[in-house]
This record gives structure tokens, C-alpha cells and sequence, in this order.
């Protein structure tokens, strides 16, 4: 009780110290900024989570903080527009995540697929493979993070799925970190969904890299699991940016620039049409929306963990339930 009084407090306390000195505040250019104007919300979620880390650093390898310290550092220094280029924090990103691939020895050994396996026995393939996987969780949570509770509530549902399995003994893990990380994630969505705080890019490279790294640990750790299931996890993310990237290829649009046709903010602009509520709370209940499905997806695959190609039948029915609702809202906007 008394760490929540404590987290509580120190939202708080950096929230006032942000808004006093005017930084790091949401001029990012996300959707919220649209209709918010009258005041502005602190970037303030992965300092949060990065003092959260260093309080709670028996948890976790040292040399693990070290380099999420680097990678927060990363992204505070794009959530202050101090990094503007795109290419530049890309070309940085990767950088940094092959010192931390190869310094953490992070591997990925088995896929199911021989032949890809066989290639992973080669490390110059296996560090590629995992460079690029760990890319596209980044840039991915970084794309979803558009409405409030996405992020946050997309995380929170991964951790408490994870907690559940390690205490039905299904996975072996150890519980402790997930336990106190819960209630951390938790106090951090009602202050977003709230509108009292964002993660900005700094939290988004946080729980993206902390979880990938935590999620590849455990199916390395049980070997049992379909590595699918880890896919299945980690899809939607992942789907977003690659179908974006398909999306402004297809379209002749620049992969590099931000637009407003992802599917939270196509999913926003329809309630807002249908719904006659304040455009801040159905920017909470899009975020809600979303994490409904992705949540009813994630459990029904943790009741197979082991079968993969159960595990692929989810993941097939979560891209075609994404693409047909994504087609249906697009059309619906284009219409008005």
C-alpha cells in the first residue's frame, strides 16, 4: 500500500514539475492534441516507469536497467523534439539494439520452421533475426500509442496474462517482478485514461524493450510454448506497423511521416460521429475498445499454448477481423 501511495504521489509531484517548467508536455502531434488545446498533458509515463525500474532494481539485470535507461534517453530525447529525423532515431534504434542483442546474448531458437531454424543456429542470422523483431515492437507500440489506454492497457493485459500462467504454474517464471510491474501499469492507465499523463516515445521504448526481452526470456525458459503464442502476444503491434507501411507504400505515401489513418484513429473518428459524448472520453474508449479484442484474442490463445497451429489460427483470425474492421471504418470516413 504504501509503494501506490508512493507512485501516486510521484506522478503527482513530476506532472507539477513539468507543467511549471513547460517540457515535456504533448506537443508530439498526437490525436489527443487535435481537440485538447485548453491544457497540456505530461509526457511523463517513462519517467515514471524508469524511476519505477531503478526503485525495484533487485528485479532486474543491471546491465538490463543500463541499457533501458539508454533506450528512455532515446526516446525523451524525441518526445522533446530535440531528435526530429526519422531515418536518424531509426538508424539509432538499431544501433543501440545490437549492442543489447549481443551484450544480453538475446536469441531466438526455435520458430517451428526447419529451415529458419537451421539459419538461426548462425549468430550473425539469429542477431539480425531478433534486431528485426524488436524493430517492429518499437516503431509498432510507438504507433499505437494514439489514444489513451492503448499502450498502457495493451502491456497491462500482456503482464497480467503472463502473472496468471506463471501462478497456475503453466510457465516457470519468476512472479515477483510481474506482481509489483502490475500495479505499477495499472495506477499509470487511470491517470491516462484520465487524460493526466501520456507515455510518449520515451515509455513506448521502455515496455517495448523491457517486454520483448521478458517475453523472449520466458519462451527460451519453457521451451514446451509455441513460439506462435509469443506472436500472437505481441501481434498487434507488430501488424500495425507493417500493414501502415503497406498502406503508404501502396498509396504513394511516405513510410516515414505520421498520418491519421490507423485504426484507433479511424475507430475515434466513427464514435465521434455516432456517439454524442465529450471527444475526450471517446479517445479512453476507443484506447478500451481496442484492448476488449486484443485482450478476448490473448486468452483464448493462452488456452493452447503449446499447439501451434491453434496458435496460428488465432493470429489468422485477429489480421482478418483487423483488416475487415479496418476497410469498414475507412470507408465510413471516407463517406463523410
Amino acid at each position: 500500500m504504501n509503494e501506490i501511495l508512493l507512485l501516486i504521489f510521484l506522478i503527482f509531484l513530476i506532472n507539477f514539475f513539468l507543467k511549471e517548467k513547460n517540457i515535456l508536455l504533448n506537443n508530439t502531434g498526437q490525436i489527443h492534441q487535435s481537440y485538447n488545446q485548453k491544457y497540456q498533458v505530461p509526457l511523463s509515463g517513462g519517467l515514471v516507469i524508469l524511476i519505477y525500474i531503478f526503485y525495484n532494481f533487485e528485479l532486474f539485470n543491471l546491465t538490463l536497467i543500463f541499457y533501458l535507461t539508454i533506450f528512455f534517453i532515446l526516446g525523451l530525447l524525441a518526445d522533446l523534439t530535440l531528435i526530429k529525423s526519422p531515418i536518424f532515431r531509426f538508424l539509432t534504434q538499431i544501433l543501440l539494439l545490437i549492442f543489447f542483442i549481443v551484450h544480453l546474448k538475446v536469441q531466438i531458437y526455435d520458430i517451428r520452421i526447419n529451415w529458419i531454424n537451421n539459419l538461426l543456429q548462425y549468430q550473425f542470422f539469429n542477431i539480425f533475426f531478433v534486431l528485426f523483431c524488436f524493430l517492429v515492437l518499437i516503431n509498432g507500440t510507438n504507433f499505437i500509442d494514439g489514444n489513451n489506454g492503448i499502450s498502457l492497457g495493451y502491456y497491462l493485459i500482456i503482464f497480467l496474462l503472463m502473472l496468471t500462467l506463471i501462478n497456475d504454474e503453466i510457465i516457470i517464471y519468476n512472479i515477483n517482478f510481474f506482481l509489483s510491474f502490475l500495479v505499477a501499469l495499472f495506477i499509470l492507465l487511470i491517470f491516462n485514461l484520465f487524460n493526466r499523463l501520456y507515455i510518449g516515445d520515451s515509455g513506448a521504448y521502455l515496455l517495448s524493450v523491457l517486454s520483448g526481452y521478458i517475453l523472449i526470456d520466458i519462451i527460451n525458459q519453457n521451451q514446451n510454448l509455441s513460439p506462435y503464442f509469443i506472436v500472437n502476444i505481441f501481434w498487434y503491434p507488430a501488424f500495425e506497423i507493417l500493414f501502415s507501411l503497406i498502406r503508404k507504400i501502396k498509396y504513394k505515401y511516405s513510410p516515414l511521416k505520421p498520418d491519421t489513418q490507423h485504426l484507433h484513429q479511424l475507430l475515434f473518428f466513427y464514435y465521434s460521429k455516432k456517439i454524442s459524448l465529450s471527444k475526450s472520453f471517446l479517445n479512453s474508449i476507443t484506447g478500451i475498445s481496442v484492448n476488449i479484442f486484443n485482450g478476448l484474442i490473448l486468452y483464448f490463445a493462452s488456452m493452447n499454448l503449446n499447439n501451434t497451429k491453434i496458435q496460428l489460427a488465432f493470429l489468422s483470425l485477429s489480421l482478418t477481423i483487423y483488416i475487415t474492421i479496418y476497410f469498414i471504418l475507412y470507408k465510413f470516413r471516407s463517406n463523410q
